[in-house]
């Protein structure tokens, strides 16, 4: 919500779209000049006298009554305001001279930058920037170590600034670049210059970004669901210690009837939305999983359209600038007859022939001499019959999800890990094994380390030593023998000593 200088009402939608009518009528390129004067001078004050005399130094000749024309026209729509600054007036024709001068809106500016954006990255391919990621994951580790029952509020404020500034860069980078390749993908009028951008440089680049994304967004994901618990003490720290300008409106209380930008990351909504880019549910994928999906299904159709178009020459499905030829030359015909060999040349309007082949049933050609009605019937594929091509039809087959199996797998290997780290906590409480009495499953351990210790050379004190993480297996000659008892039986070692150590590390 904003507010007119009028009574100040509220702006309502209708105001806010006679904002961009400058950039729809018919004269809007010296609407566009007219507005650029004032957006790229920090909203300075100008009569119509001064506009006209900065267009002219810029080789652009208006004349000032048409110039006083628009810049009233502009106020109307809300783009331009009248200054109420006069200043020391001489006289009273000085005094209207001065408050005839006009400024540029907030809401124009940025009607402004919003068009000349658009309007002059329309054709163009932006790069997506992962250094932006890097900042993110960088200001997440920064906000989970601090201690937020103690850090001053402000610096809480910019420390979740450092956060949702560089995502928010980042999230416009890439939904435009993807936005694009959609838009791309169904594109069948290359240039040669286009073929070759699209078939040697972009489809790598999606290939080797989508791979560095994932690997940086991963990390972040887990972050931010580190960081859920504290969610709401940091909206609450940041709520009741900034001192911004929402929150002075807000204990105002003025919030109902004015309408200030907060910070992102004051509210728990912003924070729910960058988990949805980077955090995966059971039910839903994260938006990053999203955009990479969609990413590899454009890149793909894209590749289909490439590999066609190298079959059929690049540009060949678009012939509008050959019938345009075409076309001047039936313009330019010096009479009918000429028309008649143009079009027969072009169209091939001659008497019907058609070329010998093979028939699938016989190896001998159709003679050319044979008529159409008496030849065989061709064998036409269904694609080339109704479409006029051979490619193939259908979507592809998805690749299989795996993620279920991968957790399985795992899970698994936690748990024998966990496993392994008991029977070792075991063995090293026992020592030495000669009489101990071990657990069925320290006993596979035991022939493990034992079997691997014994193909090792011998140290300078005669004994074999092997390290397996947390524990060391030391197996010696000794005059007796090595009992080992077990519920599944018992093991004996004749001359062999076995024990069991920590590594310290």
């Amino acid at each position: 919500m904003g507010w007119t200088r009028q009574g100040r009402s509220p702006v309502s939608s209708e105001d806010a779209r006679r904002l961009f009518r400058y950039v729809t009528v018919d004269e809007w390129v010296d609407y566009r000049r007219i507005v650029a004067v004032f957006a790229n001078t920090f909203f300075a004050e100008f009569a119509p006298e001064d506009v006209a005399g900065l267009l002219a130094s810029d080789g652009i000749d208006i004349d000032p009554a048409v110039v006083a024309d628009r810049l009233e026209q502009l106020r109307r729509w809300g783009n331009l305001t009248v200054s109420s600054s006069v200043g020391n007036p001489n006289s009273i024709s000085d005094y209207y001279r001065r408050r005839n001068r006009y400024l540029i809106t907030r809401a124009g500016q940025e009607v402004h930058g919003l068009v000349e954006g658009v309007l002059s990255r329309i054709d163009e391919v932006r790069d997506v920037s992962t250094s932006r990621l890097r900042s993110l994951r960088d200001a997440l580790g920064f906000l989970i170590s601090v201690d937020f029952e103690t850090i001053d509020p402000e610096q809480l404020s910019d420390a979740v600034r450092n956060v949702f500034d560089p995502h928010e860069a980042f999230t416009s980078e890439i939904t435009q670049f993807f936005a694009a390749i959609n838009q791309w993908q169904a594109r069948y009028d290359l240039n040669p210059e286009e073929f070759r951008f699209f078939a040697e440089v972009l489809v790598g680049y999606v290939g080797d970004r989508l791979d560095e994304i994932q690997r940086t967004a991963r990390p972040i994901g887990r972050l931010l669901t580190e960081l859920g618990p504290h969610v709401p003490k940091i909206v609450e720290r940041i709520s009741s210690g900034s001192r911004g300008l929402a929150t002075r409106v807000d204990r105002a209380g003025l919030s109902d009837s004015v309408a200030v930008s907060r910070q992102r990351g004051s509210i728990t909504d912003d924070w729910d939305h960058i988990n949805n880019w980077f955090v995966a549910t059971p039910i839903q994928q994260s938006r990053i999983d999203r955009l990479g999906r969609d990413a590899i299904s454009a890149i793909r159709t894209l590749t289909l359209n490439l590999t066609r178009l190298s079959r059929i020459g690049v540009g060949a499905s678009s012939r509008r600038a050959d019938f345009l030829r075409l076309a001047t030359f039936f313009d330019t015909a010096a009479d009918s007859d000429e028309c008649h060999r143009l079009s027969a040349a072009a169209f091939g309007m001659f008497a019907p022939v058609h070329l010998g082949r093979p028939s699938d049933d016989s190896a001998d050609p159709t003679p050319v001499s044979v008529s159409w009605w008496d030849a065989p019937k061709a064998s036409v594929a269904v694609s080339l019959r109704e479409r006029g091509d051979t490619t193939n039809r259908g979507s592809t087959t998805p690749l299989r999800d795996l993620r279920g199996q991968q957790l399985v797998i795992r899970q698994k290997r936690e748990a024998a890990a966990i496993a392994r780290a008991e029977v070792d906590s075991e063995l090293i409480a026992i020592g030495d094994l000669n009489g101990a009495t071990i657990s069925i499953q320290a006993l596979p351990r035991v022939q493990q380390l034992l079997s691997r210790a014994s193909r090792q050379p011998p140290e300078e004190s005669g004994e074999r030593r092997i390290l397996d993480q947390q524990i060391a297996c030391v197996v010696r000659t000794i005059p007796g023998s090595t009992a080992i008892a077990s519920p599944e039986g018992s093991l004996t070692l004749y001359g062999v000593g076995v024990s069991f150590e920590r590594v310290e590390e």
